[in-house]
């Protein structure tokens, strides 16, 4: 166990340590500004909270002021006019969201009188009615004395400006004040209520949170429309059209009424929300109206612990690292690209259908740094094996050049004493032949092995120019089937040995641009190899041929053939094929890599078809030019 554990190359923890050290830097900052844009995504395209034509909103306006010529909050009478109206179409809740003024004379008493009594007509009749009142720096703007005891609840709209992005973007608002239920929940259980549903407890709303200091309970509400002024999908009348009824049918029948002030010359009766990050272009009573939306859905947002995005963090972050040092740099950023588009697709889906909020900025910015990390690092593991590799190559073309140098000077110093070997028995033979017939035969053999051995150096000398780059061609404008006519003549003699007979089938042809020594040496080898494989008394054939691009050149014997798993190999160098007869006849296995090699030189091809026991074809294909 502990050699094993001193042969283990620790190095390749550190950038694993690294990744972790890095991400636990990355959890000492909230990065909220980043979590509220990805938050605010989701917002803006959630698709779990469906839109309910449930809600309408009266807005008083600066076209509702020229109408009735009258400034806000206009007087208790035209209020009077405009609530007689609504309830004539039997709607299920009316909020008041307008801080009406104390009446200051005794008209205005009575106005206010009969408007109050029109409320409890209302109520009384099955209605829900209610105030919604705001927070200032003298406290909550109550309303009008005498109509306290109608009802009133906090409505006021809570924007991030000291805990989370603190970018004045409405994301949650207060369920509960010091014990009393705000107007969103009050309004959202009245209309529950009238419409066959329970009434939400606190403990009943998903994410809902209690924070002391504030002795007040929050949640992230879902907008579920888009509230920039004139995008929206709530049915929104201005307050002097509802005064005169000019309004459809029905318009408020079982809905729930809000009805407050939407000046545009007054910024703030505007918020800015996930659909207006920059500005303050929505108005408030439509932000109202979708949290009112969503309480009575009860389709609120349930904030993940944030330890579960750091853990995960740290997972995703230790997997990519090694997904990323196991697979190629382009594989691995493909990768990375999509986990990130993973989790961002999960994160949304989470929290459309189940209101899930998931921390996404941690979760990010670890696959970015675990990516961008172990990049440099791959590049340096890269850049080694890079270097390893060009001094390997190095040494190996070192020992290419000895080796080529020693075979070379090798070959040449083995020609001179072969080609005396081969003149002392020349010499013997017309000395001594005569006299003794099996003294002859010897000396023959003689010749014989060192012409093999010649050739031999001739092959070797031949793949040591190549793997050196040093052949070259010399080519001259010739009749290939000249080249054919001789190489048959030359081997006419080795077939007559077997009672082979030669036959050419050729075409005339145009004279073509060839190395003649090169093509030479290719049709005697293939001639001389059918020849030896080719059974006594039996032919091999050659024949030319032409068309516009290529000459053709094909050999046929009537040998054994050659078995199928060794066909796609015999152009290999030094390959034999294995068989009783190879081992029979001598070849040193680089002719058909040369004869291939100098048919490639000459920018042709050549092919070989072979049938067990029927023979086999080689076909060169030369370029016609």
């Amino acid at each position: 166990m502990l050699k094993k554990i001193k042969q283990f190359d620790f190095s390749k923890l550190y950038p694993f340590a690294f990744t972790i050290f890095f991400v636990a830097i990355l959890f000492q900052y909230s990065f909220s500004n980043l979590e509220a844009v990805f938050y605010d995504m989701r917002v803006k395209y959630d698709f779990g909270i469906s839109f309910l034509d449930n809600i309408v909103i009266i807005t008083l306006d600066e076209e509702s002021d020229d109408f009735l010529g009258e400034s806000y909050p206009y007087t208790y009478a035209t209020h009077n006019r405009l609530l007689k109206r609504i309830i004539e179409e039997k709607p299920v809740v009316v909020n008041y969201l307008v801080h009406l003024d104390e009446p200051e004379s005794d008209r205005t008493e009575l106005e206010l009188d009969k408007f109050k009594d029109t409320i409890k007509e209302f109520t009384s009749s099955g209605g829900a009615f209610r105030f919604g009142t705001d927070l200032d720096t003298w406290g909550e703007q109550l309303p009008p004395e005498r109509l306290r005891d109608v009802g009133y609840s906090l409505a006021i709209l809570n924007v991030d400006n000291a805990v989370f992005a603190r970018d004045d973007v409405s994301r949650k608002t207060i369920l509960n004040y010091s014990g009393e239920d705000s107007l969103h929940l009050w309004a959202a259980n009245a209309y529950r209520r009238r419409t066959g549903y329970l009434p939400l407890k606190l403990n009943d709303i998903n994410g809902a949170y209690y924070v002391r200091e504030s002795d007040a309970t929050f949640v992230n509400f879902r907008y579920y429309e888009n509230t920039v002024e004139g995008k929206g999908k709530i049915k929104k009348i201005p307050f002097h059209r509802v005064v005169v009824g000019n309004f459809p049918k029905g318009f408020f029948k079982n809905k729930l009424v809000l009805i407050g002030p939407s000046y545009l010359s007054n910024a703030s009766d505007f918020v800015m929300t996930p659909y207006d990050r920059e500005s303050y272009s929505s108005p408030k009573i439509g932000v109202h109206a979708s949290i009112i939306e969503s309480l009575i859905q009860n389709k609120t947002v349930v904030q993940v612990p944030r330890l579960f995005s750091y853990v995960l963090s740290l997972l995703l972050g230790l997997v990519l690292a090694y997904v990323i040092n196991r697979i190629k740099p382009t594989h691995g950023l493909v990768f990375t690209l999509v986990t990130i588009l993973s989790v961002i697709v999960l994160s949304y889906v989470l929290f459309s259908l189940f209101g899930l909020w998931i921390y996404l900025a941690h979760i990010l910015l670890t696959i970015f740094a675990v990516y961008y990390i172990w990049v440099p690092f791959r590049a340096i593991g890269e850049y080694q094996r890079r270097y390893a590799i060009q001094e390997e190559t190095k040494l190996l073309k070192k020992v290419e050049n000895l080796k080529q140098n020693f075979i070379s000077l090798m070959s040449h110093d083995l020609k001179t004493p072969v080609a005396k070997i081969a003149g002392i028995a020349d010499v013997a033979i017309h000395k001594y032949g005569s006299a003794d017939p099996g003294v002859r035969f010897e000396f023959l053999r003689i010749v014989d092995a060192t012409k093999e051995l010649n050739k031999f150096i001739t092959s070797i000398l031949d793949l040591t120019k190549i793997e050196s780059s040093n052949l070259s061609l010399n080519k001259v404008s010739k009749d290939i089937n000249t080249v054919i006519e001789q190489v048959c003549d030359n081997l006419k003699f080795e077939a007559g040995q077997k009672n082979i007979k030669i036959e050419k089938e050729i075409t005339p042809l145009y004279p073509i641009q060839i190395d003649v020594t090169l093509i030479n040496r290719v049709i005697s080898n293939l001639v001389e190899n059918a020849i030896k494989y080719c059974e006594e008394n039996t032919q091999v054939i050659v024949k030319s041929w032409d068309d516009e691009k290529w000459v053709y050149i094909e050999i046929t014997d009537n040998g054994d053939g050659i078995p199928k798993e060794d066909l796609e190999n015999i152009f290999e160098k030094f390959y034999r094929v294995k068989n009783d007869k190879s081992h029979e006849i001598k070849g040193s296995g680089l002719g058909l890599y040369l004869v291939k090699y100098f048919v490639e030189l000459h920018g042709g091809t050549i092919v070989c078809e072979s049938n067990i026991g029927i023979g086999t074809t080689f076909r060169i294909k030369l370029r016609n030019e």
